[in-house]
């Protein structure tokens, strides 16, 4: 297979695999969907990894197709959107292994294998396109997909959360639309190979069009004020697909925004600019809003889905400090919430999974029920506070670090990093608050045993769902340990976007 078609093959290997997925699913059996379904993903994975050997070279990879229009469908393989394909096609395969024995007793197993597997396409295609016209096509595929996943368990809570998932996902298409036509028009071109399109710089339209991306690709990243709809979908969502939609799928609105300010605008164009400072505001109230909503929940996905909303503020925050260290927090938060909330969802689905419970009260001494499970949980949830030596620890001291370089290079004042780091410290407080008596309840609690489940499961789940946590895990352990690897690609990014050395 040419490297050169292996992007496209990636993309379109989910979509081809359906009608197999369907069709053992209705002739054999549907477990046989399951793993066949978790077979695909982890081809697109393989796919992906073999990049690396042109991405690590500093090759970039580039397939157009002609399409009667007046722009190609593009498909591009550069640093980025490899680090983002790593990502997601690893949660991704583990996720669909984990989703073997969790859906066993689910029904619809086969839609949920099929809109999972349509739902990667849209991934995969939104980080390997070329061009914003083909990004905006496969956004579209991922976030209406994606419903069906939001929707599955067809409770009324699910039907209402799914539409309110559609809703904002079909108005924020909207925008991103006028978005890319209004830049089309001005520059003639939709590349996203550059580092800044010149002819929006003095455009007088250039700030409406600049808030038209952030609207769009922040309505499905979660961001304040455009999140609401994210603490209602990722709860009722079965626990694979909120461990994708959290740990992979918000990150798609968050490539946009990077995207946004890197290959389309440029970060020297914004540097002088208030739309900058104002995209700083709204990540740290991300931030800390979603961090003190989680505060309040009294149900575990409810609260690890608005502790998703703060955590893709440090994202955006790393994005728009608009300097090399700050960028390289915010894109190496996306490999360490990736990893931590993936443990966490599919750790907090193993709770429900194995005994039934849902609310964070009835999780006292499921340590001692659960030890494995539990261990997994807590060195997750260490990482998300920000402890040495795990991931979560690293991506904010490098944030912190970019907000003292953005001083020092004169992007803002002395007053604007430290308002910053005091925000990183606050939010980390707040990560202490309401994940530390989760921990030291389910250690050191009395179990709580709810009336309504009539056989608990007094053990931790079996291999095919205890594997993937426990591999996500040592990956929270394995790259907060040895960094070297994911900066290596991030130093790529930073050297093609901002010229740092």
């Amino acid at each position: 297979m040419s490297f050169e078609y292996l992007p496209f093959v990636i993309v379109i290997l989910p979509f081809l695999s359906i009608f197999l997925v369907w069709l053992i699913g209705i002739k054999i059996s549907q477990r046989a969907s399951n793993i066949l379904t978790a077979l695909t993903c982890g081809l697109v994975f393989i796919f992906t990894l073999l990049l690396y050997f042109s991405v690590s070279s500093g090759e970039i990879r580039e397939l157009n197709m002609k399409l009667p229009l007046p722009v190609t469908i593009s498909f591009r393989v550069d640093t980025l959107s490899f680090f983002l394909g790593f990502i997601s096609s690893l949660l991704w395969f583990l996720a669909s292994v984990y989703a073997i024995e969790y859906m066993k007793h689910e029904h619809a197993q086969i839609r949920y294998n099929i809109f999972s597997l349509l739902s990667l396409c849209g991934m995969m295609g939104i980080v390997f396109t070329g061009n914003l016209l083909s990004l905006y096509i496969f956004f579209e595929i991922m976030a209406i997909l994606s419903y069906m996943l939001v929707v599955h368990e067809e409770t009324p809570e699910a039907i209402r959360a799914g539409l309110k998932y559609l809703y904002m996902g079909i108005v924020s298409g909207l925008f991103l639309l006028f978005a890319i036509l209004a830049t089309y028009v001005i520059t003639g071109t939709l590349t996203l190979a550059s580092s800044g399109l010149s002819s929006l710089r003095g455009n007088p339209y250039f700030a409406y069009i600049f808030w038209a991306f952030v609207i769009g690709f922040g309505t499905k990243a979660g961001i304040f004020p455009v999140h609401v709809w994210l603490p209602d979908a990722h709860p009722v969502a079965p626990s694979p697909a909120s461990a994708l939609l959290s740990g992979v799928m918000i990150k798609a609105g968050a490539y946009g925004i990077i995207r946004t300010i890197y290959a389309i605008y440029g970060s020297s164009f914004l540097i002088p600019i208030l739309s900058s400072k104002i995209l700083i505001i709204i990540a740290l109230i991300t931030m800390i809003m979603g961090s003190g909503v989680a505060l309040l929940q009294k149900e575990i996905k409810r609260l690890l889905a608005y502790s998703s909303i703060a955590q893709i503020g440090y994202v955006v925050l790393g994005a728009s400090m608009l300097s090399s260290l700050g960028l390289t927090g915010g894109i190496f938060h996306i490999l360490s919430h990736a990893l931590t909330k993936g443990t966490l969802f599919l750790c907090a689905g193993a709770f429900i999974y194995c005994t039934g419970k849902r609310k964070i009260e009835e999780l006292k001494g499921i340590g001692h029920e659960m030890p494995l499970t539990m261990i997994c949980f807590t060195i997750a949830a260490s990482s998300m506070v920000g402890f040495p030596p795990l991931t979560g620890f690293l991506s904010k001291w490098f944030l912190a670090q970019g907000a003292l370089e953005a001083f020092r290079e004169g992007v803002f004042s002395l007053g604007w990093s430290l308002l910053i780091i005091f925000s990183l410290l606050i939010s980390s407080l707040l990560n202490v608050m309401y994940y530390s008596p989760i921990v030291i309840n389910a250690w050191f609690g009395k179990p709580h045993h709810n009336p309504r489940v009539h056989q608990i499961k007094k053990k931790d789940p079996k291999l095919t769902m205890f594997l993937p946590i426990a591999l996500l895990t040592l990956g929270i352990l394995f790259f907060g340990l040895f960094p070297k690897y994911p900066l290596f690609l991030i130093k790529g990014i930073t050297q093609f976007y901002l010229g740092v050395r």
